[in-house]
């Protein structure tokens, strides 16, 4: 390779890290925006253990951002909160919608409040200004499971900060090992009512759709939502562990068809493929079994170690971003080309700061938001609490793809990268 390549090679990786550096947020433990002489009494009662809160998802709405922390474990307070977009570096979270409705006691055997979020993963905002939470209801998740409430769909406003609705999802679409990871909402029409919510049963390896407008949720089944078992090996932080993780997060695209349904793209963590349903077929409760069965199209192969929690759309640059776990890093994919490994380039990575990067979203400004929390140690080993674990990193999306092979050339630039191909 030429000295000026190399040059240029360096520049180009130096550009993107330090593009998301420093990081927006970043914390060595997870603290609350406590009010008086709550964390004191938290603390003495076991409801607050600072080493025991992990957050795994993230949401961009105005000027907050929010930070989910399942219970994992005990002593979390709250598993919806926010900070503020312009706060400090290391700020406090706030529970959502607020301290009375967000807090959850080690005692508690049920909610007081239909506000309440138990614990949830992922979670979405809608462009009708309104958060979406799926709730598994539970508690102490990794040592002695606690049901406390039914899993729920939430839907908060964000204008008012107040929880407009709340779905108690049916018995009969759940099983023994469900673990509802994550929710993405397809809003069919101009109306906002006309909304779908589409969730992964991670646990299971199922697809719940629920119908905002019916008032109805259905269970849809197919084997690309299982895991792969060639893909089930990891090695994260310096940890190993195996996971047989079914389908975790999924992401709408529309149809170029002007059908006026979209695809819903999705994947199993232990998966290196992406796969795509129409939402024609999920849309219909009563669809035939057999079309179900018919209706996933494998769109293809990511390459070796490239398992994903997490995955994202921008629309302005039509690209697909992913986690990659097994990279500490971030990989895109743009829509218009074939999805093979050469097309699915690893554009950020560092083994420190996206050690186990969570969750990934584009918010609605076209900036690229991805939460690392460095879970494999969370769960399976043991956490250095004099180090900065957790850290929350963003860009506008044009400036992480830019010199990278998703992005967006224009159609001018397209010719005069023919004609100098010519020339040569």
């Amino acid at each position: 390779m030429k000295p000026t390549a190399l040059v240029l090679l360096f520049l180009n990786m130096f550009f993107h890290t330090q593009g998301l550096l420093p990081p927006k947020f970043q914390w060595k433990t997870i603290d609350f925006a406590w009010e008086g002489n709550r964390r004191e009494a938290a603390v003495a009662s076991g409801d607050y253990i600072p080493e025991n809160n992990m957050p795994a998802g993230i949401a961009r709405w105005r000027d907050k951002v929010f930070i989910t922390i399942p219970r994992w474990k005990n002593g979390v307070p709250s598993s919806l909160n926010y900070v503020y977009l312009n706060g400090s570096q290391s700020q406090p979270l706030h529970p959502y919608p607020s301290w009375n409705e967000g807090f959850v006691s080690e005692k508690s055997h049920k909610v007081t409040t239909n506000s309440t979020v138990v614990s949830a993963f992922r979670i979405f905002i809608d462009k009708c200004d309104r958060l979406w939470a799926v709730d598994n209801g539970v508690a102490d998740m990794s040592r002695e499971l606690r049901q406390i409430t039914e899993p729920a769909i939430l839907i908060f406003d964000l204008k008012k900060n107040v929880l407009i609705h709340r779905y108690v999802i049916d018995d009969e679409v759940l099983r023994d090992s469900t673990v509802l990871t994550s929710i993405v909402v397809d809003i069919a029409g101009k109306n906002c009512e006309d909304s779908f919510a589409y969730i992964p049963d991670m646990g299971s390896n199922a697809l719940l759709v629920y119908s905002l407008r019916m008032k109805d949720v259905w269970r849809i089944e197919n084997h690309f939502f299982h895991f792969d078992p060639h893909e089930g090996v990891y090695r994260v932080g310096g940890v190993d562990f195996y996971w047989s993780d079914g389908i975790s997060s999924a992401v709408l695209i529309p149809s170029k068809k002007g059908s006026g349904h979209s695809y819903l793209y999705f994947h199993p963590t232990s998966s290196r493929k992406l796969f795509r349903m129409s939402t024609k077929l999920l849309r219909d409760r009563n669809v035939p079994r057999e079309n179900i069965f018919s209706g996933v199209e494998v769109v293809g192969d990511r390459g070796e170690k490239s398992q994903a929690t997490a995955i994202d759309y921008d629309h302005g640059n039509n690209v697909l971003f992913y986690t990659q776990l097994s990279k500490n890093g971030v990989s895109c994919w743009s829509v218009d080309q074939p999805l093979t490994p050469e097309n699915v380039p690893l554009i950020i990575s560092d083994c420190t700061i996206l050690e186990f990067p969570n969750d990934i979203k584009v918010d609605h400004d076209s900036n690229l938001w991805i939460l690392s929390n460095r879970q494999s140690r969370f769960l399976y080993e043991s956490m250095d609490f004099d180090q900065i674990n957790f850290r929350v990193l963003t860009a506008p999306t044009t400036t992480i793809l830019q010199g990278t092979a998703c992005e967006k050339v224009s159609s001018l630039d397209r010719v005069l990268s023919f004609i100098k191909k010519k020339d040569k």
